[in-house]
């Protein structure tokens, strides 16, 4: 199956809630799909950050569909600082371009993502396609997504947090992200199964 073949298949299945075919993709690929959470309230986690971010974005919304993009400021984002990622949508959806990569998440990826976009992770690899999916399809969806993933044994983090809120433009459309990424615990070298990682591959 190539790519774009790949992308539909993934986005058709987060639009039908297939949990089962995205559990299989990670599984495949020797990595684990945790949880996958549409509208998550603010519990879905112990994360203080994700947690924060969901009321914020919660606030923002007051009473409408989505926030608009110019209503998120960093000031009223403190708690969040350092971890947040913001994602402008292009191609369509299919893609996005990091408007900004929080120093917390770079310093774990060890590359700031700002200015390049979601394919070019890991080399466009399997999770690269998993999240231009996500964002794809909670942009047809317009709503907030929360997913948790385990990567294969090899990789030097052992999982990732992710909470990805939709902002809309004056149109409506659903043109930006507000994110957060939060990353488990470091595998030390013996406890990963084949040979170690780079520092930075951690999808």
């Amino acid at each position: 199956m190539n790519e774009r073949a790949t992308l539909h298949s993934l986005v058709d299945a987060l639009l039908a809630d297939r949990h089962d075919l995205l559990t299989n993709y990670f599984a495949e690929r020797g990595a684990r799909l945790e949880a996958l959470v549409w509208s998550p309230e603010r519990t879905v986690c112990d994360c203080p950050q994700i947690a924060f971010l969901i009321d914020y974005w919660q606030n923002l919304r007051n009473g409408t569909d989505l926030p608009p993009v110019d209503s998120i400021s960093p000031f009223g984002m403190k708690p969040a600082l350092g971890h947040i990622v913001l994602i402008d949508m292009v191609d369509d959806g299919w893609d996005g371009v990091f408007r900004l990569y929080g120093t917390r998440v770079a310093e774990t990826y060890g590359a700031d993502m700002t200015g390049r976009r979601i394919s070019e992770i890991d080399g466009g690899n399997y999770v690269s396609l998993f999240f231009r999916a996500l964002y794809r399809a909670a942009s047809l969806r317009r709503e907030s997504l929360y997913t948790h993933h385990f990567p294969p044994p090899h990789v030097a983090v052992e999982s990732w947090q992710r909470i990805m809120l939709p902002l809309c433009d004056a149109e409506g459309r659903v043109t930006r992200f507000l994110c957060s990424n939060i990353a488990g615990p470091w595998r030390p070298p013996h406890a990963r199964t084949k040979l170690p990682s780079p520092a930075f591959t951690t999808a």
